[in-house]
């Protein structure tokens, strides 16, 4: 049986990593890298480019698919994750996002949220959903 300590390839490396995140660092290099060296966590848009929000991203593709139609939360946090790089890549992330993003826009009357084909109460839905346009009054 192996003792603990002969897997570690440097103990002082994982006392500073130890260290660090204690101190609420969240970025130390995880090899023999500088803090330089060292990926970065987030990608950045280049510089003069934006990034559409979430809430841009639902609204778009609600209009595009037009009245009387609807999207799916997982199309909206595809289309966000689209282009992303790193943490942020993948679309499970996102989900939570659209869904805490999805609510804000209907209390604003920007879209509606749709259960069984039906407008839902934004505070007070459960379960599967969808989003799209608010029907005409």
């Amino acid at each position: 049986m192996r003792s603990c300590t002969s897997r570690r390839k440097n103990p002082r490396l994982d006392r500073e990593r130890r260290r660090a995140h204690l101190q609420g660092m969240s970025e130390t290099p995880k090899t023999d890298q500088t803090a330089e060296e060292a990926p970065a966590r987030r990608a950045k848009p280049p510089k003069g480019e934006s990034r559409p929000g979430i809430e841009d991203v639902i609204v778009s593709l609600c209009t595009e698919r037009g009245l009387g139609k609807t999207i799916s939360p997982t199309e909206a946090a595809k289309a966000f994750a689209e282009g992303r790089r790193g943490e942020g890549a993948d679309w499970h992330h996102w989900i939570h996002h659209v869904r805490r993003a999805a609510i804000g826009l209907a209390r604003t009357g920007n879209i509606a949220i749709y259960r069984k084909g039906k407008p839902a109460d934004p505070e007070d839905f459960r379960g599967l959903y969808r989003l799209g346009l608010p029907p005409e009054a």
